[in-house]
């Protein structure tokens, strides 16, 4: 077991190679980045980057405590931008699901007959089905009960992904797209769009 875990981990660390990306930050920011940099004996690329992240982080939390939408449709990130393979786990077997504690705990508020739409980041809703009610819950690797999961009925994968720009067309208004799942309440509007076509 323990090779396929370090084939696990080399696989997900491949994954995340580095792309390019050129910001302008202001001066005195980018002198804090140098004196921390030599401070901790670390390049200013790996302190900026290791900033970037802790700044993710923080957001994504932040997000997920806003205040919850009770609604019948949800929007669900498949997680892609942190893990491929859990994007094509719910893709290839028809299921919402969130791991970790908090973002795990949002599969529990999908109730029976509501509609949970897949959102992949950087393509749009890909797919979606009608949640059980039932949240089920698997081991994530070898941490106990880290994935919770919903079997999706009448699930379908769309032929052509709706755009971020159109759902916010469409509903006309802002969507939070980086959440791990929110409430829509005017997602009959979506649903229609979609099956429209």
């Amino acid at each position: 077991m323990s090779d396929l875990r370090r084939l696990i981990k080399k696989s997900k660390a491949t994954k995340k190679e580095p792309v390019a990306s050129t910001i302008r930050i202001p001066k005195v920011l980018s002198l804090f980045i140098e004196d921390l940099s030599e401070q901790l004996d670390l390049s200013k690329q790996e302190v900026t980057l290791k900033l970037i992240e802790a700044g993710v982080e923080i957001a994504e939390k932040e997000l997920e405590l806003e205040e919850v939408v009770k609604s019948a449709f949800h929007v669900l990130n498949t997680n892609r931008r942190h893990d491929e393979s859990d994007h094509d786990y719910m893709l290839n077997n028809g299921i919402a699901a969130a791991f970790y504690d908090p973002w795990k705990f949002n599969i529990d508020r999908i109730n029976k007959g509501d509609t949970v739409f897949l959102y992949e980041n950087g393509t749009g809703i890909v797919a979606f089905g009608i949640g059980s009610g039932d949240t089920l819950k698997k081991n994530r690797y070898d941490d106990t009960d880290e994935c919770h999961y919903q079997e999706l009925s009448d699930f379908k994968i769309l032929d052509n992904p709706l755009p971020a720009a159109k759902i916010k067309e469409v509903l006309g208004r802002n969507v939070a797209f980086l959440r791990t799942m929110s409430g829509m309440p005017d997602g009959q509007k979506i649903l229609d769009e979609i099956t429209s076509k």
